[in-house]
């Protein structure tokens, strides 16, 4: 991996970490919440060297960051919410949404279009892959209670 690409997750992780002290998330929730904001740029970089489409790689970086922080909130017995927030603040189109405003405010009609369709395409990217990311966690779960229940009945049977 490029030095620039480990730089941009470094620094990913620590907009992410600086976040969830904003925040005032605790310390020790805090540092996995840069962590996660970490991963998620990783996963958005492979995704964009994979596909080179900014929404599939946003989707893929959502998905990372909300399974990581499922996955993080029921180990640590925590609400995710404190993990993906400040997880996806590196994902968050905002140079985006400035050129649109910037655009409709010089005049220029179909750039702020642009941008903005642009913003709203990225955003919806973002909460498609933490929806998605959540309902298989979901899923999981209950799968995996519904097997146990089984597992007890059969039990019960024998």
């Amino acid at each position: 991996m490029a030095p620039r690409a480990i730089s941009s997750i470094l620094f990913a992780a620590g907009a992410a970490l600086g976040f969830a002290i904003m925040l005032n998330i605790q310390r020790r929730k805090a540092i996995f919440a840069g962590i996660g904001g970490g991963l998620s740029w990783f996963a958005y970089e492979l995704g964009l060297m994979a596909t080179d489409d900014f929404a599939v790689s946003l989707f893929i970086g959502s998905m990372a960051m909300g399974l990581y922080s499922e996955v993080l909130a029921r180990r640590l017995k925590s609400p995710a919410t404190i993990f993906y927030i400040p997880g996806f603040v590196p994902l968050v189109p905002g140079s985006n949404a400035y050129y649109a405003v910037l655009a409709a405010v010089r005049g220029d009609n179909n750039e702020a279009l642009t941008q903005f369709m642009n913003t709203l395409i990225y955003s919806a990217a973002i909460a498609l892959g933490l929806t998605v990311a959540s309902a298989l966690v979901a899923i999981y779960i209950n799968a995996r209670k519904v097997t146990i229940k089984n597992l007890v009945k059969e039990i019960r049977r024998q």
